[in-house]
């Protein structure tokens, strides 16, 4: 039974797995996690490495392994102890450990619903690090855009352009329409990020974007995390002792769901 068990403790995480990830695939969920350019790629290999456990499974069943299974019976007793006992302590601890983390995978996989990241992750990572793409591109088409072009705008290209200038003009006449989660800026209160996350592979790289909405006591009315709709324009900050010197007054942010591919890439 330790043998069986030995033997096919890879093979059983690896099927378990790939049919999580072709679930994912199936269902439309995998960008939650990978990069869409990656995800056919993915499938693929998941449902190579299904179908390899698969024949595997059937040629360990197949009348000769039996046989041979069965023509060590009267050797198997001492055999079988032979192979139940671990070579040694640390042996025993590895198979025992990596057991737990494969059973603890997969349970995860199974029972916890596909998440996106939230503010706990950007709080953790720094917003507007990174992930602002061609910051330049983002400037010169709002330079020769119109109202066509600027509805196009996520919160990275409008992130992107602050990043280029802070010039009050420059926004002016320039309307903002964009959908993103809210997240505590902790070092303005009077100030949320509209916020999305921009995934270049797969979401452990995933980083936060965002503009500053200009909305005081902003928490009585939505909670962190909470999908809006922002409709206003970029203005000077009212508030001279925060650090953003311009913000977006809000002319109307409204619930919304979260968008079906709720990262960026």
């Amino acid at each position: 039974m330790w043998r069986k068990f030995t033997t096919w403790r890879g093979p059983i995480f690896i099927a378990v797995i790939s049919a999580m990830v072709l679930w994912l695939y199936f269902s439309g969920q995998l960008s939650l996690y990978i990069h869409p350019r990656y995800h056919l790629f993915t499938a693929v290999m998941s449902m190579i490495a299904v179908i390899a456990v698969l024949w595997g499974v059937g040629y360990a069943s197949q009348p000769n392994a039996a046989k041979a299974s069965a023509s060590g019976d009267g050797a198997e007793h001492d055999h079988d102890h032979e192979d139940e006992l671990p070579a040694g302590r640390w042996s025993m601890a590895a198979l025992v450990g990596s057991s737990v983390l494969g059973v603890a995978t997969i349970a995860a996989l199974v029972l916890l619903p596909p998440a996106t990241l939230g503010s706990v992750t950007v709080e953790n990572r720094a917003i507007n690090q990174s992930g602002l793409g061609d910051t330049a591109a983002s400037l010169e088409a709002a330079r020769q855009g119109d109202d066509a072009s600027f509805a196009a705008f996520t919160v990275r290209e409008w992130a992107g352009i602050l990043r280029q200038t802070s010039d009050p003009a420059f926004f002016r006449g320039k309307p903002v329409e964009v959908i993103g989660f809210v997240a505590e800026d902790p070092e303005n209160g009077d100030v949320f990020y509209l916020t999305r996350f921009v995934v270049s592979c797969c979401s452990v790289d995933a980083q936060p974007v965002g503009i500053p909405i200009s909305l005081p006591d902003w928490e009585s009315e939505w909670a962190a995390e909470t999908w809006v709709r922002v409709t206003g324009e970029f203005v000077v900050n009212p508030n001279l002792e925060e650090n953003h010197p311009l913000v977006v007054r809000p002319q109307s942010i409204e619930p919304t769901e979260q968008p079906r591919e709720p990262y960026l890439f």
